[in-house]
């Protein structure tokens, strides 16, 4: 009785787990950065969050669970873990591929801001889908139809509701207040904030930007009554987000000072400064 000839394993075969758990490392890590060092106006928009959930920690835990699929049966040396694992991958790489079409879609047709981290995660998500497909030997293409359909009409159902939300949040949600600031104002930083105000400073920013509300610490709970300040988050309270993006916002915070652009928390000193502010400088919080 003739022997059955196994099929080559090519290098791609060999490795296409190692490869697919690197790029999920990769895209975790990108999109940890993006949690710590963020702020984008596109990744604080309410077409890429859910209940309240950051797409970035999403993105992180998505990467994750990849990685998991793909280097478990290596560190285990289960053998029964590799056909669950594979459709696992599939499953995963086709859902996390078209959330990234979503973005691309959000990024340049909806917002038009080109956010480089999210755009580098959307070509490591679409990656993984093709590592994932050519890096198993299939059965047959066949056996992906179902699951790959599944998959693909939960995906397609679940951005168009977070885009029909993002059209009318006010039927979903009350707007969402930012942190409270508990820092007391001293004179100097009440009367640089009257002075910004006065020659038309604003200062954008969003609800949940924890740099935000870094920079609200410097100036104090009361000096922050006179800042002329405009909420870009659709899901925070009085959003005026077609402002934020005439006025091209990147970032969180952004001031507006005089006809320049400042992103990032500004140091108080930096602000007098850029406003040609010339009272009392002895600002109270020096640091945020």
């Amino acid at each position: 009785m003739p022997r059955k000839r196994k099929q080559p394993t090519t290098w791609i075969h060999r490795n296409s787990r190692y490869l697919i758990a690197g790029v999920s490392a990769a895209g975790m890590l990108l999109a940890i950065g993006c949690m710590l060092k963020g702020n984008s106006a596109l990744a604080g928009s309410a077409y890429v969050r859910l209940g309240g959930l950051s797409l970035p920690l999403l993105g992180a835990i998505a990467y994750f669970l990849m990685g998991a699929f793909a280097i478990g049966p290596v560190v285990t040396k289960n053998k029964s873990l590799e056909g669950p694992t594979w459709l696992g991958l599939f499953i995963g790489s086709t859902a996390m591929t078209i959330f990234s079409g979503y973005l691309l879609y959000v990024m340049f047709g909806v917002l038009q801001e080109a956010c480089v981290p999210c755009l580098l995660s959307a070509l490591l998500s679409m990656g993984l889908w093709g590592l994932t497909l050519v890096g198993n030997r299939w059965d047959s293409f066949g056996q992906l139809l179902l699951p790959g359909i599944s998959v693909a009409l939960a995906a397609t159902i679940a951005t168009t509701g977070l885009y029909a939300y993002a059209q009318n949040p006010d039927t979903f949600t009350a707007g969402n207040p930012p942190p409270a600031v508990e820092t007391t104002s001293g004179d100097s930083e009440i009367a640089l904030a009257k002075h910004l105000t006065a020659i038309g400073a604003k200062k954008y920013g969003a609800w949940w930007c924890p740099h935000c509300h870094a920079q609200q610490t410097l100036f104090g709970k009361q000096a922050m009554e006179h800042i002329d300040y405009i909420e870009c988050d659709e899901e925070g309270i009085d959003p005026q987000p077609n402002a934020c993006r005439t006025a091209g916002v990147q970032s969180y915070p952004t001031w507006e000072v005089n006809g320049q652009v400042y992103a990032g928390v500004q140091s108080l000193q930096s602000l007098a400064t850029a406003s040609g502010y010339t009272g009392p400088q002895d600002f109270t919080n020096q640091t945020p």
